[in-house]
Formats: C-alpha cells, sequence, structure tokens
C-alpha cells in the first residue's frame, strides 16, 4: 500500500481531526463532513472511507475492509489518494 503513502506506514491510525465530525443530513439524503469553518457534502466513496477512519483502524484495516466489500483492481491507489488528500486538507490527521 504504497501508493502516495510511503511516509506514512499501513498500520499507522486514522482519525478525524479536531473539530470534524460527519453527520447524516436526512433532507439532502447524504453525509455531511462538518468543519469550524465550513461543511462538505460527501460522495458516497468518501462516506465510505471516512466512515472506518473511527480512531481505532488501521490504513490497512481500512483497506481490508473495502476490499472485502468491493473487487476493485484501483482500490489501493483510490484509498491512498483519497487518504492523502483528506489529510492535506485537515479532514483527517494520524492518531497520537
Amino acid at each position: 500500500m504504497a501508493d502516495g503513502l510511503d511516509n506514512i506506514v499501513k498500520e499507522s491510525v486514522l482519525q478525524l481531526a479536531p473539530g470534524v465530525r460527519l453527520k447524516d443530513d436526512e433532507t439532502r439524503e447524504a453525509k455531511l463532513l462538518l468543519m469550524p469553518e465550513c461543511i462538505v457534502k460527501l460522495n458516497h466513496s468518501a462516506t465510505e472511507v471516512l466512515e472506518l477512519v473511527d480512531g481505532n483502524r488501521t490504513i490497512e484495516n481500512i483497506y481490508s475492509e473495502l476490499a472485502a466489500r468491493y473487487e476493485d483492481e484501483t482500490l489501493h491507489k483510490d484509498l491512498a489518494e483519497f487518504l492523502m488528500d483528506a489529510l492535506s486538507r485537515g479532514w483527517i490527521e494520524l492518531k497520537q
């Protein structure tokens, strides 16, 4: 699982960043990512991943759970890209 996550080991545990939380929006039938400065309406894929970012699962656990649900040849690459993007946006962080 080295695609883009070279400096983050697969045993790293991720959590939502402080002040960030997931919320169901029944009106829009979507999941929202609430942050102090903004709200992001998540697509299905982002929701699936961020629901697994619970402060307990490692990156490898998250990948394994998604791989059990979906047969996708690009899952490693897609997950790595999404996690790097979410880290850079401050949505998630490495658990200390």
